[in-house]
């Protein structure tokens, strides 16, 4: 989370509450990346309520991609998944994913899918589809939603996809496809419900920037094969 002591409280009572009467066994990371409001200390609010709770905070603002990777290494269970903190996402989506992670090594949201509900407007949807087009020219990598934010793993995979992360901040979703296809990983695409929330940190011409730096992703991986 990056400055959501606005937006998260909700979102993350729905979390708790869910996860208390549908998890038998389960741990929540909240990842502070270097806010700037208040968001460390709504996170030890919620920590009084609830002792499966576990805190990271850092001073620096890193990226999304740096603190989904700290939470992924901070994980002690065998399943591993990171959702977006301001409620796009309905908890009870964990559910589904759970079930598919039994079989498949990745699973990941899918707002693409035919059967999927999504709530967006027609900009938003023309701008992600060109991302996503401009993604599989440059790393073919056959994937229409790269940026979900909801992702599920194995732990083991994960720790193999996320080391040596190469990208700390937005584009660090299509390294994690790159890297899936390139080790063979099993891949499931989940349908999901998912609404856009006012307040995102991706705003509209950043996918336009984001499309300059894939070149530059695109290159660095390149060079760095043996890693990959």
């Amino acid at each position: 989370m990056y400055n959501e002591e606005k937006r998260a409280p909700k979102f993350l009572n729905e979390l708790i509450n869910f996860s208390k009467k549908n998890l038998k066994n389960y741990e929540l990371i909240f990842v502070d990346d270097g806010s700037k409001d208040k968001t460390l200390d709504m996170c030890k609010a919620f920590k009084t309520k609830n002792i499966k709770i576990k805190i990271i905070s850092y001073k620096k603002n890193q990226g999304k991609g740096f603190a989904v990777k700290t939470g992924v290494f901070n994980a002690k269970g065998e399943k591993i998944i990171f959702i977006d903190a301001d409620g796009s996402i309905p908890p009870e989506e964990i559910s589904k994913m759970l079930r598919k992670l039994s079989k498949y090594d990745v699973v990941v949201g899918n707002r693409s899918s035919k059967k999927s509900v999504i709530k967006q407007s027609n900009i938003r949807k023309v701008t992600g589809t060109s991302f996503n087009i401009l993604v599989n020219i440059l790393f073919k990598i056959n994937i229409n939603d790269n940026l979900c934010g909801f992702k599920g793993f194995k732990k083991e995979v994960a720790c193999n996809l996320f080391k040596e992360l190469i990208d700390k901040r937005w584009l660090f979703d299509v390294e994690l496809f790159y890297k899936i296809k390139k080790k063979k990983y099993s891949l499931y695409r989940l349908p999901i419900v998912w609404e856009h929330k006012t307040g995102s940190k991706i705003k509209f011409f950043d996918p336009i920037i984001m499309m300059l730096k894939l070149i530059n992703l695109r290159i660095k991986l390149l060079k760095k094969p043996s890693k990959i």
